[in-house]
């Protein structure tokens, strides 16, 4: 079996895309070590050497950015075959869409690779991607396998009557269909009126490198931030987006304050900001109460959840988030919001704790109880490892139900 993965999102070296997509990686990781053939391929604008490329602010971003035709990520193939880019566009006759596929066509072409129907498979993630990958795919004669992985479902099919339209014909036309969280398939459906078939596949956890830690590395981790050892540490990993209820968890550890002041927050964000994140914190009278950590390598991140006793994503939408895993994986306390995918692997009370969306008062609530409460705490944390080693899994782990379901279809 060949897998050819389109990822829309996939590590370069290059700021801002050093570890985007690093989920569909380690996926892809797993399909592998499942036995698949995996090549990744991320087809990118055309643009002319310099000194021409200079003659156009997209050509000159390309050549920028300096994609190989080849190139190798972590043990996996990657190509970057090149879109037909001419400027002016008025004088392009082809949509992005048929240009888009005419760039896979012909990196087949060039390759001299013979598509077979019974062995290979376009895998794509994130669904307005797929619907160019899905073209492809079908005018190449192969079959189509889907991920939706979150606003691919909760925001995008919702934007415009055309998206919707596109939507609708993704999921009708695809061979398989897959979604990282059950609730994405249920609303996939709600969405189109039909009932089409779909196979949750969740992220994995490495558990064996997001992993708990002895009272005594966590303290020594805390000391590079001079937090002392009877702090309660809070941590938030997220993008710098509003949705992801930074200021909401801001909000909430206002009310904390005036009850507990010993706690410090950890804030983990990715990308660029919607706001001035320390300015925020300082605004709410939070600034001895805030360490800002941006933009930290995923290699990083397991020594930083090591630091934390208590994690919070007061997400106001999701799909499944990966480091709601990762901190459960990691042992901690964990405190998230009842959107998405988080009900389906957090029993409030039980290995976590779930809250309504938006709303700091109740989050306040349930940050004081854990602040003030280390056994829950460590109860709650030990709960949640137990369920991410014993039940829900790793990368492999779940690559498996892809590759089985690929397998399955390629055969059928």
């Amino acid at each position: 079996m060949r897998v050819w993965a389109f990822p829309s999102f996939y590590p370069y070296d290059y700021p801002g895309l050093t570890n985007t997509g690093i989920f569909a990686h380690r996926q892809y990781k797993g399909l592998v070590q499942n036995g698949a053939e995996l090549t990744v391929i991320v087809p990118v604008p055309w643009s002319p050497l310099a000194p021409f490329s200079s003659l156009h602010p997209e050509w000159k971003k390309q050549q920028e950015m300096g994609y190989p035709y080849k190139r190798v990520y972590d043990g996996i193939t990657v190509y970057h075959p090149r879109i037909a880019n001419m400027k002016p566009s008025r004088f392009v006759k082809k949509s992005y869409a048929e240009r888009f596929v005419d760039a896979v066509a012909k990196f087949f072409k060039d390759k001299k690779i013979k598509l077979d129907p019974k062995t290979d498979i376009f895998y794509s993630q994130w669904l307005p991607g797929s619907v160019l990958v899905q073209l492809a795919a079908h005018r190449l004669g192969v079959k189509s396998a889907i991920l939706s992985i979150g606003d691919d479902v909760a925001l995008w099919p919702n934007s415009s009557k055309g998206n919707l339209e596109q939507f609708k014909k993704l999921l009708e036309e695809a061979d398989l269909r897959f979604d990282c969280a059950d609730y994405l398939g249920r609303q996939s459906n709600k969405l189109i009126g039909k009932d089409l078939p779909y196979t949750v596949v969740g992220w994995g956890v490495d558990y064996n490198f997001f992993k708990p830690v002895t009272a005594t590395e966590k303290n020594t981790l805390r000391a590079k931030y001079s937090i002392p050892d009877d702090k309660a540490v809070i941590l938030n990993v997220g993008t710098g987006g509003i949705r992801k209820g930074w200021l909401d968890l801001m909000d909430a550890l206002v009310t904390v304050k005036k009850s507990n002041p010993n706690f410090v927050l950890i804030a983990v964000h990715a990308g660029v900001p919607e706001f001035d994140f320390p300015q925020e914190a300082e605004k709410r009278g939070l600034k001895d109460n805030y360490i800002d950590l941006p933009n930290q390598p995923p290699e990083a991140l397991n020594k930083i959840y090591n630091m934390a006793d208590i994690f919070c994503l007061p997400s106001h939408s999701e799909g499944m988030a990966n480091v709601v895993l990762e901190a459960m994986s990691s042992g901690l306390a964990t405190i998230t919001t009842t959107v998405g995918g988080h009900p389906e692997v957090i029993d409030s009370g039980m290995n976590g704790i779930l809250v309504p969306p938006q709303q700091p008062l109740a989050l306040a609530e349930k940050l004081l109880y854990l602040v003030n409460n280390s056994s829950a705490r460590a109860e709650l944390g030990a709960a949640a490892r137990e369920y991410i080693v014993k039940k829900w899994g790793n990368n492999t782990d779940k690559a498996k139900v892809l590759y089985e379901k690929f397998n399955a279809r390629l055969k059928g």
